[in-house]
């Protein structure tokens, strides 16, 4: 006859006694047969009310499953008999019957682990008879009270379980719980595995550890440590500090007077951070040479210290903490108006990326070059983060925090703001942490109307790192190379190391990851562009500061670190491989041909230059600037050779050009000519200038074309010279004779003058 058995809703029947074990209404599906994981096979059949056979649940007809049986589709490892139901080996099950058992009844090989697999703190928890034998038996309190059984119960199985806590946070480093290099928060790890115990149930459905400890692993830390400190003295003592003060537990009863509570704050206070029993034993110390009452457990120091916790955490924690976590904090309203405040930091992105370096070994003597490849590195990015909008209106991408990173992400802001705006601007305000301040804040000064450095210590005052928290949980998280967040974070939400470390090899190279950076920016900035914008239409006009492309280059511009001359030809300077062509229709520039320049350059806009008298090594390189002379160049336009390639920027450009030359000529005509009736006038006011001298040879016809008939007649007025005919040919003796200037009285000789012209 077929035994029915009732488990909740469900009615399941023996296939030759194959019943399933129940208990409580608790469904055992599956269990372990000589070695083997087995499934029951009632479990397998659709229930059949002829036969009795199968249950509810059950998915293969009893005809197919004895067919399957025969054919070796399915292996009964177990028959059925009175009291031990028939066993299916699951491993060998056809596929499609064993991925329908899954879908329905869930795999038995995860509950087989479940059942079988202890905890690591199960594992390591000892009965302690001493602990009980204190509670039960030693412990008294009010005269003869005994401890209630349940409280028995309770300390005893508390300290049982935080001696296996102890045990395995000491023996880290040879179990699972973390170590080593790992960075793991151990506390954490043991708090969980605390929490879990309180989920085990015996058979019967009762807890098997049913403990009160902290389920926060800082206050469980906290316990423990207690615990072990008053262990330290003695094991009874340990035993004493989890007793409630209801119970008796008088260790803060102790009474101090003001020069013994002041002993107390400044043993607590003191940077070497004692511990609780290390304090007792130094205060005891004074104690007895001054004839107070010792103090018997450390227990007693916590609450003094808790009780001090305020006027000792600078002492032992430092100003920072006291500021963060006691002091009254301003709350600040972000500006409405753009460009009023920039707030500027560096990020250490959390992102991987991989890298290859070579690596030199030697082996046998001989150096091998290899490239070994690294998988942890991440980028730096500076960002300029405006507090209107929250709007990262900068950023510059690097291996590390550097000044040159951080100029680059300034001049990237600047360089948006023309993009938005139409012209550069600088901030009103301008924060950064006190990173290389000696070099930066000058800089910082220079570009803004209120440089304000962040507080040290004062986290609170840079917006910019909560900024960075959001990056990393709304982009960063979501990418297949996120690094986890900071050492201090949740461990829980950390990446699966285990994982990372499986496919190393498809973490990204270091271009992906500058795209994954620049497309986060490129993300914020499109969220943001058009409240930002807005921000801009109602900033005041007082509050806007243009930044002039000369100061922009004198403060931003990147140099070479040598010196150029400009030439005819313009002032030429080599950039990404390219010969690139600068001049200014300035005239002035003309007259100082002969300086050496230094030239500052935008690589992001190579439209124009700045360039600054300096003096130079002989080795080309800047000595020291001079910054006497300063002219902004603009980048020279190419004009095509046939007319028909030329645009009208082309003729436009040579028009200018013309005109820029023209108006040279004409420049220099005009020195010639201010000059010629200079010494024309010092020549007519001395005579004997013109006659004595060279001067008057080289001047040139004045405005009116009258210089030479000017010059006659100073000299004529001078002198009254002989005149007198030469009629006869002249040969070239005679040349030779008037070269030296014997016969010509007209003419004076100079070596230099070889053309023979007179």
């Amino acid at each position: 006859m077929n035994n029915i058995i009732v488990v909740g809703t469900k009615t399941l029947v023996n296939l030759n006694c194959n019943i399933v074990n129940t208990n409580n209404n608790i469904n055992i599906m599956a269990e372990i047969f000589n070695n083997r994981i087995c499934v029951f096979a009632n479990e397998l059949i659709i229930f059949n009310p002829k036969t009795q056979v199968g249950s509810e649940d059950g998915f293969i007809p009893e005809g197919t499953y004895y067919s399957m049986a025969r054919n070796g589709q399915l292996i009964v490892l177990r028959r059925g008999i009175p009291g031990c139901p028939a066993l299916v080996d699951f491993e060998t099950m056809r596929k499609d019957v064993k991925k329908e058992y899954i879908v329905r009844k869930g795999d038995p090989r995860a509950e087989i682990a479940a059942k079988t697999q202890k905890s690591i703190l199960e594992d390591a928890i000892v009965y302690s008879n001493a602990a009980y034998e204190f509670f039960s038996v030693k412990y008294r309190y009010d005269g003869d009270k005994k401890l209630p059984p349940a409280k028995i119960d309770e300390y005893t199985l508390n300290v049982r379980i935080m001696n296996a806590i102890l045990s395995l946070r000491d023996g880290r480093k040879a179990n699972s719980i973390g170590g080593g290099s790992t960075r793991i928060n151990v506390w954490e790890k043991l708090c969980k595995l605390s929490n879990d115990l309180l989920t085990l149930k015996d058979p019967n459905g009762r807890d098997i550890f049913p403990h009160n400890l902290p389920k926060n692993w800082k206050a469980l830390k906290r316990k423990c440590e207690q615990y072990e400190a008053a262990r330290r003295i003695s094991e009874e003592e340990g035993y004493r500090s989890v007793i409630h003060k209801s119970y008796g537990n008088k260790y803060a009863a102790v009474v101090m007077n003001e020069d013994a509570k002041a002993v107390m704050h400044k043993l607590i206070s003191m940077h070497n951070n004692l511990n609780n029993v290390q304090i007792m034993e130094e205060y005891n110390k004074v104690a007895s040479l001054m004839d107070w009452k010792p103090i018997d457990s450390p227990t007693t120091v916590e609450n003094w210290r808790q009780k001090f916790a305020l006027t000792t955490m600078a002492g032992n924690k430092g100003d920072k903490a006291l500021k963060n976590t006691r002091m009254k904090q301003i709350h600040r309203e972000a500006p409405t108006q753009a460009l009023t405040y920039w707030t500027l930091d560096g990020w250490d992105a959390e992102l991987f990326y991989q890298k290859k370096t070579p690596k030199t070994v030697k082996k046998n003597g001989e150096e091998k070059r290899y490239m070994y490849t690294t998988y942890t590195n991440r980028k730096t990015m500076v960002v300029v983060l405006d507090a209107c909008e929250k709007y990262p209106v900068g950023y510059a991408i690097g291996d590390h925090e550097s000044p040159a990173l951080i100029r680059e992400a300034l001049r990237n802001a600047i360089q948006h703001t023309k993009e938005l705006f139409g012209e550069r601007y600088k901030p009103l305000q301008l924060q950064s942490d006190n990173y290389q301040k000696k070099v930066m804040v000058p800089f910082y000064e220079a570009m803004t109307k209120y440089y304000t450095p962040a507080a040290l210590g004062n986290a609170k005052s840079k917006i910019v790192e909560p900024y960075f928290k959001r990056l990393n949980v709304e982009y960063c998280q979501k990418q297949a190379n996120w690094s986890g967040f900071g050492i201090t974070a949740d461990k829980d939400n950390q990446p699966n190391l285990e994982v990372l470390n499986q496919n190393h090899k498809f973490i990204p190279d270091e271009s992906t990851v500058i795209a994954q950076l620049e497309a986060i920016i490129a993300q914020e900035r499109a969220k943001k562009i058009d409240a930002y914008r807005t921000a801009w239409e109602r900033t005041e006009e007082a509050r806007k500061m243009p930044f002039g492309i000369e100061e922009y280059l004198m403060l931003m511009g990147e140099t070479t670190g040598r010196t150029n001359k400009i030439t005819g030809s313009g002032l030429f300077i080599e950039f990404m491989g390219e010969r690139i062509c600068f001049d200014s229709f300035d005239l002035s520039l003309r007259d100082h041909y002969n300086e050496d320049w230094i030239v500052r350059f935008d690589p992001d806009d190579m439209s124009q230059v700045l360039v600054s008298n300096a003096k130079r090594l002989k080795s080309g390189r800047v000595d020291k600037e001079i910054g006497t002379l300063q002219y902004v160049l603009q980048r020279d336009i190419k004009v095509p050779m046939a007319l028909a390639d030329q645009k009208p920027e082309h003729f436009e450009y040579r028009t200018r050009v013309d005109r820029f030359n023209n108006e040279m000529v004409e420049t220099v005509k005009e020195k010639v000519k201010d000059v010629d009736r200079r010494i024309t006038t010092i020549c007519q006011r001395i005579p004997e200038i013109a006659a004595a001298t060279v001067l008057d040879r080289y001047l040139i016809t004045d405005s009116l074309g009258q210089h030479k008939d000017v010059r006659s007649k100073m000299r004529d007025d001078a002198t009254d010279a002989d005149f007198t005919e030469v009629t006869q040919h002249i040969t070239r003796q005679s040349v030779v004779m008037a070269s030296t200037g014997t016969d010509d009285e007209d003419y004076d000789y100079n070596p230099l003058d070889m053309n023979f012209s007179r």
